[in-house]
């Protein structure tokens, strides 16, 4: 194994500085446009002869709802760290804010399928919207290992998430391979080389 362990690189996330801005472009000119629409929609209400008083009421108390969760997002922050890049090393997956990490998913903290027949590592049911990459790792509050997706939740687009999720998968191979990965993942991932 000395020679997988030394052909293991880290691999750090690349991120789309063009897609990202348009992606946020676009949903601040929706959160500024639908408050824009209902106010124009609560005064064509109000004016409106066909419309008796206490619905005008109820419509404009909607409106007025709906402007303010409207508003309330648009100046809402996130208050926790943000993550700004991820990288996946030997000791595994690592959400950074600029150069604190925010959140770690290390190969130690993997667990086997508590179901002893059953994969370690799998991907979702194909009935979502994509599959993800599943592993199990000891849940402190509920005391016994438990199914989490690898995510990688960053407030920027990542060009290379699948290489990230591929070295990952590279990195549970080489560094603990007492975990039975399902063939799907190493077909997905292309690590073909790995199947026994």
């Amino acid at each position: 194994m000395p020679s997988q362990s030394n052909s293991f690189h880290p691999i750090e996330s690349k991120t789309s500085k063009r897609l990202s801005l348009l992606i946020k472009v676009v949903g601040i000119a929706f959160l500024i446009m639908t408050p824009l629409s209902i106010i124009i929609m609560a005064i064509l209400a109000f004016n409106a002869k066909e419309i008796s008083g206490e619905i005008k009421i109820v419509l404009i108390a909607l409106f007025i709802a709906i402007l303010c969760f409207c508003v309330w997002m648009l100046f809402q922050k996130n208050k926790k760290n943000i993550t700004t890049h991820i990288i996946v090393d030997e000791k595994g997956i690592h959400h950074y804010c600029n150069r604190n990490i925010v959140h770690s998913l290390a190969y130690a903290e993997l667990h086997s399928n508590p179901e002893t027949d059953q994969y370690d590592v799998l991907l979702t049911e194909y009935d979502e919207s994509a599959p993800g990459l599943c592993i199990y790792f000891f849940e402190p509050e509920l005391k016994k290992a438990t199914r989490k997706t690898v995510n990688l939740n960053i407030d920027t687009v990542i060009t290379n998430g699948n290489l990230l999720l591929k070295n990952f998968v590279k990195g549970i191979l080489i560094f603990r391979p007492d975990l039975k990965i399902a063939p799907n993942v190493l077909d997905l991932y292309r690590l073909e080389e790995f199947r026994k």
